[in-house]
């Protein structure tokens, strides 16, 4: 009996471990193939409330002053719930509050997943169990006889809501373990105290929205509109982060260049690789963020002879020729540049959330909200600097939005580049210029 209940609770915390890795993308994939399938409105709809939200949620959070440990079990809740309206029903409504719910558990699982097991590193030797692959495995078994049946997802799913609560043990387990580090620990209020931001920030969300749209379906929208709208949106982001000016100082731009890299990887260079390898860009695209993010740690760490600062000044070189090489129009030089960028962020990930977690001015319980959130800051000035580009080279060429989301064939391809792929190079480098600049010297 006691063999059966500890095999539960591995279960229950490798499933925790696994949908904290893939809780971020693995809901808007599942979203993003089921409108692939259905072409329908609603569920464009869905997709845009869900990436919305996986957005928003990352600034909202941790507004009611609760334990990381508590809100990991809201996000485990949330995604279940989200998960099964996704399995139950279609009708738009609906649907909508499953994004809205499903969005919040995708953006917050592993910023609270991550600062729990910074917890427990620092108080217990508690290890967590890894079964991705035999998860894995059983999604695949359950999408294979979704797709067999006809069942449109539905059993996928259904599953994926079990495996949510299936988790929930888990994130009690650890709720209990992290007990110690709560105790005696002084308050630190977050709570809303402009609510006036909150009001821009939904204006901002709203502009981000449109442009989501405008990547999915053809808006009849004026160019000058698109363009004034994008304007307001950095207008209100700038707004922002001057409101933020006194959070983080010391780290602020090195996060807000890991999220502009991001951006310029997986979603423009996802798009543009298509001028590259025509419908594998993506895919090709996709694989080298996994090969450097997962490599770039240990490779620099091994080249940097057990100097951090070898390893770092390495990587941040990577970076820099990366950018560079992404500037030659050649396609095996475009895929040279994708992967020094992504092994910087690879070697970068894990170094910041030490740093940001050891930082004695900094409350440990919110270093890693607070990483993600200027992350996402910095994704979102990529986003609107590329939408701008794209609206105005659009206007010029006489083309559609879609022409560069949507190609039919690479017959653009200097036409993106000189207008798209350049300068957004050009802007990334600039920031990550600005990042070891302002590097402290040790």
């Amino acid at each position: 009996m006691e063999r059966l209940r500890q095999a539960g609770i591995d279960f229950s915390v490798g499933t925790l471990n696994f949908l904290a890795n893939i809780g971020l993308m693995l809901p808007y994939i599942l979203m993003l193939l089921k409108y692939q399938e259905t072409q329908s409105e609603t569920y464009l709809i869905a997709l845009v409330a869900f990436y919305i939200s996986r957005a928003a949620s990352i600034f909202y959070t941790k507004r009611l002053n609760l334990r990381s440990s508590t809100y990991l079990i809201v996000s485990l809740v949330l995604g279940a719930l989200g998960s099964f309206i996704f399995a139950l029903t279609n009708a738009v409504g609906w649907l909508v509050v499953g994004s809205l719910l499903w969005g919040y558990s995708a953006a917050t699982i592993w910023p609270y997943f991550l600062t729990l097991k910074l917890h427990l590193s620092q108080s217990s030797e508690f290890k967590m169990k890894r079964l991705y692959w035999l998860i894995f495995l059983g999604l695949g078994v359950m999408l294979a006889i979704d797709l067999a049946a006809g069942w449109s997802y539905t059993l996928t799913f259904s599953v994926l809501a079990l495996l949510y609560l299936g988790a929930l043990p888990g994130g009690i387990l650890l709720d209990n373990f992290t007990n110690d580090f709560y105790q005696n620990r002084p308050t630190h209020p977050h709570g809303l105290q402009q609510g006036w931001r909150w009001a821009l920030s939904l204006i901002g969300f709203a502009a981000i929205a449109l442009l989501t749209t405008l990547r999915k379906a053809a808006l009849n929208l004026p160019n000058g509109l698109v363009l004034a709208i994008i304007g307001v949106a950095l207008v209100i982001l700038a707004i922002e982060l001057y409101g933020d000016r006194h959070v983080l100082p010391n780290y602020k731009i090195r996060l807000l260049n890991r999220g502009f890299l991001m951006s310029l990887v997986l979603l423009f260079s996802g798009f543009f690789a298509y001028f590259y390898f025509g419908h594998a860009g993506m895919y090709v695209v996709f694989a080298l963020y996994l090969v450097g993010f997962e490599t770039g740690y240990p490779l620099f760490n091994k080249l940097g002879r057990g100097s951090t600062k070898r390893a770092l000044r390495l990587s941040q070189g990577s970076l820099l020729a990366g950018h560079v090489l992404l500037l030659i129009p050649w396609r095996w030089s475009y895929v040279v540049g994708i992967l020094l960028i992504t092994l910087y962020v690879g070697y970068d990930n894990p170094t910041i959330n030490a740093t940001l977690y050891g930082a004695p001015e900094i409350d440990h319980d919110m270093a890693i909200v607070h990483k993600y959130r200027f992350s996402t800051y910095g994704g979102l000035l990529c986003q609107l600097v590329m939408f701008g580009l794209l609206v105005a080279v659009s206007a010029g060429a006489h083309l559609s939005i879609l022409s560069f989301f949507k190609p039919s064939d690479a017959s653009h391809f200097w036409l993106y580049t000189l207008t798209m792929s350049w300068p957004l190079t050009l802007a990334s480098l600039g920031i990550s210029l600005g990042n070891i600049l302002h590097e402290p010297k040790g």
